[in-house]
């Protein structure tokens, strides 16, 4: 296999005209549609590994003769971005590692990953660090001993009544979706207009989340009646939820309809139980859900959003077309990622635009 163009600089160059090479580029090099990976150590193999599970291919990388040097191009969307670790091989074993020459990491609830960002990808400006944006407040409510921390805008008024966005996993669209700097950023720029936010922090997620009427119970008429006994609320409620979360603020909405005015659904989990072998059982009351769900009942206007990389693109794409045909105004958009927080972060805009 016969290295690019790009890294000919190192074909039979020594350890001080590699480290020249190396210093001077950022890793991966990218250009339009691809990608390229170099790794510099010893090994017996190496391979990129997505940590998406619908990016196709295989990624081994090539050996330079003579030398510890290996590299990797691979065919890669313009705008797409691609979360990976490098699996390194000596003596029979295997060592999953984070791109040594890679400085762009992000963090999820299993650890970190590196990250490739495709040509023509830029992080979007209202999810970086602005000087003199005014920040929101904080402050934990505890309903039927679950958490709850809502967010009141920075021009928040006591005496004034705002829309409420309820977000299921909460804590973990704070901690790795940047939602409360993304809310900031876009109520600073008039993007959408202040409103109160509810973050949810489940238990047992996996039991709650899967169209439990336990938990649609709870939300409306325990967590909503409580926010409201706090901060008084205008007609304007929308649930949102990320994989299953998007399943519980479904359902939630279904369950009761009339008390919300929207929803956002990212990378839902509307699954059936065809195909998931022991998570059967935990899927089986999503399918009965899909089955019995009448659009009609949802609210009017919803935002729909799933990367191309991802398992249930296809599923995603049949929900957003079954509730478009029952009348919904229903906005979906796609994106070259996969099931990652920084992938439901890059559409919040769009997200909270559209529904309020």
């Amino acid at each position: 296999m016969t290295a690019p163009d790009i890294l000919e600089p190192l074909r039979e160059a020594d350890a001080a005209a590699i480290d020249r090479f190396v210093s001077s580029k950022q890793f991966p090099l990218v250009e339009p549609g691809k990608a390229t990976f170099l790794f510099r150590g010893e090994a017996d193999a190496v391979a990129l590994r997505p940590m998406i599970a619908g990016f196709p291919g295989q990624h081994r990388f090539a050996r330079f003769d003579g030398q510890d040097l290996w590299w990797l191009r691979i065919s890669l969307p313009d705008g797409a971005r691609l979360e990976y670790k490098l699996e390194v091989q000596r003596n029979h074993h295997a060592n999953w590692i984070n791109d040594p020459l890679n400085p762009l990491t992000t963090t999820n609830p299993f650890g970190t990953n590196s990250v490739c960002r495709g040509f023509g990808y830029s992080v979007p400006e209202f999810a970086e660090v602005h000087a003199g944006t005014p920040t929101g407040s904080f402050a934990d409510l505890f309903v039927s001993s679950r958490k709850l921390t809502l967010y009141r805008p920075a021009s928040f008024e006591p005496e004034r009544a705002y829309p409420l966005l309820f977000v299921h996993d909460g804590g973990d669209y704070l901690e790795y979706g940047s939602m409360a700097l993304v809310l900031d950023n876009l109520i600073h720029a008039g993007v959408v207009g202040p409103l109160v936010v509810a973050f949810s922090w489940p238990q047992e997620r996996l039991h709650e989340y899967a169209a439990n009427e336990d938990h649609a119970r709870f939300v409306v008429e325990e967590a909503l009646p409580a926010i409201e006994n706090e901060i008084p609320l205008v007609d304007r409620r929308v649930v949102m939820g990320a994989s299953l979360g998007a399943v519980a603020a479904l359902h939630t909405a279904w369950r009761y309809p009339d008390v919300f005015s929207g929803m956002i659904l990212q990378s839902g989990t509307f699954a059936q139980t065809r195909g998931w072998g022991s998570a059967q059982h935990l899927l089986a009351p999503i399918a009965s859900l899909l089955h019995r769900l009448e659009p009609s009942r949802l609210p009017p206007r919803v935002f729909m959003s799933c990367g191309t990389f991802e398992r249930m693109i296809g599923e995603n794409r049949t929900m957003s077309h079954r509730l478009q045909r029952a009348g919904l105004k229903v906005k979906y958009v796609e994106s070259r990622d996969g099931h990652t927080w920084e992938a439901w972060r890059d559409r919040l805009s769009d997200a909270l635009d559209w529904v309020f």
